[in-house]
């Protein structure tokens, strides 16, 4: 199986899980340890995490990416995450270093999860344009009718006098 890490991937976490004991090569994150772990050597060891749960002690593998890395899993992660024996790889965006790569991992390494982060929308400069200025009330402020408005609504009241005159000399003759 093998997945693919776009050009453009940014802030996301592949945690792979590894039931037997890694290789020293691997765990030193040399070039042939990353080519025998994930299938290529185009990543950048430093944003490789191999994790031996073990080591964690009393942590669950979600606290510690969560404060290590300031990650949420989804509830719907929780489970599995906290399942995973032996070791953790994670695998960070930028190991890619921005370029495409395809991950081919290794038969005993099983790809658990892809975290990505919350979308967080944050105003960078306050406007300070005049129409950025806003009303906060109770009630909605009702804008003023329009010239072409009343214009409209004068014709109206207007046609319809003149229907119920003609109305009424059609009704008398």
């Amino acid at each position: 199986m093998s997945i693919n890490i776009p050009a453009n991937d940014f802030g996301q976490i592949r945690i792979f899980e590894a039931r037997t004991d890694l290789p020293q090569e691997v765990l030193d994150k040399t070039p042939e340890g990353l080519r025998l772990l994930l299938g290529t050597d185009a990543l950048d060891p430093n944003y490789i995490d191999t994790v031996r749960i073990k080591d964690l002690s009393s942590m669950q593998l979600v606290d510690y990416i969560q404060q290590g890395y300031d990650m949420q899993a989804a509830p719907y992660d929780v489970p599995a995450l906290n399942g995973i024996e032996g070791y953790a790889v994670l695998v960070m965006s930028a190991a890619s270093r921005g370029q495409a790569v395809t991950l081919t991992p290794a038969p005993w390494l099983r790809h658990v999860t892809t975290l990505v982060p919350k979308a967080q929308l944050e105003v960078i400069t306050p406007l300070s344009s005049t129409s950025a200025q806003g009303v906060i009330g109770d009630a909605p402020v009702k804008e003023p009718k329009s010239d072409a408005r009343i214009g409209g609504m004068v014709a109206t009241f207007a046609l319809i006098v003149m229907f119920l005159l003609v109305a009424v000399m059609v009704w008398v003759a």
